[in-house]
């Protein structure tokens, strides 16, 4: 279905980054552990839910249609997935060549300002930057002391696509603090599906 691929993309743009001294990264890769409500629109369409980090991790979750969905990033792995805990499966992906290149912390060298976003003081960076294939990504990013990406506004446009997609991405309710572990752990007993597999079963059409 369109909506979850949107709502994917969106969850999955800016989020995940490139190897930093070898080791894979995410972006907004924070020093400290926390939990939010997260708010992403795409395309003037938004979605709530929740996100948890702990160094190296993130999980979001949301339900969309009445499907429960939840995103794992592992920077480590340099993979994620996405479940589906209701249909008890899984699609595992591989960080896409931009999320990759937007971790590079050299691309965030020059500040364009300081502003605080629902409570928390950031610093905010100017993205401007295409891909090895051709997927474009410009925008801003709100980034705290500590590495939490407090929102991102931005576009992203892929070769072929008759128009970019709008995505913006914002937390509040931040709450710093330890998470269980378990969190972001690929639950026991899911059928793994291979991505082109997903969209028939919830009623929509492949490709």
């Amino acid at each position: 279905m369109r909506w979850l691929r949107m709502l994917f993309a969106a969850v999955l743009a800016f989020s995940a980054g490139a190897p930093r001294d070898a080791a894979a990264a995410l972006l907004g890769d924070a020093s400290v552990p926390y939990s939010a409500e997260r708010t992403v629109t795409v395309n003037g369409r938004a979605y709530s839910g929740r996100v948890f980090h702990t160094p190296g991790h993130q999980r979001h979750e949301q339900t969309i249609q009445g499907f429960a969905q939840v995103v794992l990033l592992d920077a480590s792995a340099k993979r994620g997935w996405l479940v589906l805990p209701d249909l008890k499966t899984y699609v595992e992906f591989a960080f896409p060549k931009l999320m990759a290149d937007l971790g590079d912390p050299a691309l965030r060298r020059e500040p364009v300002g300081r502003e605080t976003v629902n409570g928390v003081p950031t610093t905010k960076y100017r993205i401007d930057h295409t891909a090895a294939d051709g997927t474009h990504g410009e925008g801003f990013l709100w980034i705290s002391a500590q590495g939490i990406m407090m929102r991102l506004d931005g576009t992203v446009a892929r070769p072929g696509a008759t128009r970019p997609t709008t995505i913006r991405m914002e937390l509040s309710h931040l709450v710093m603090g330890p998470q269980d572990p378990t969190l972001f752990e690929l639950p026991q007993g899911l059928v793994k599906l291979p991505a082109a597999a997903l969209e028939p079963l919830l009623g929509g059409k492949p490709g």
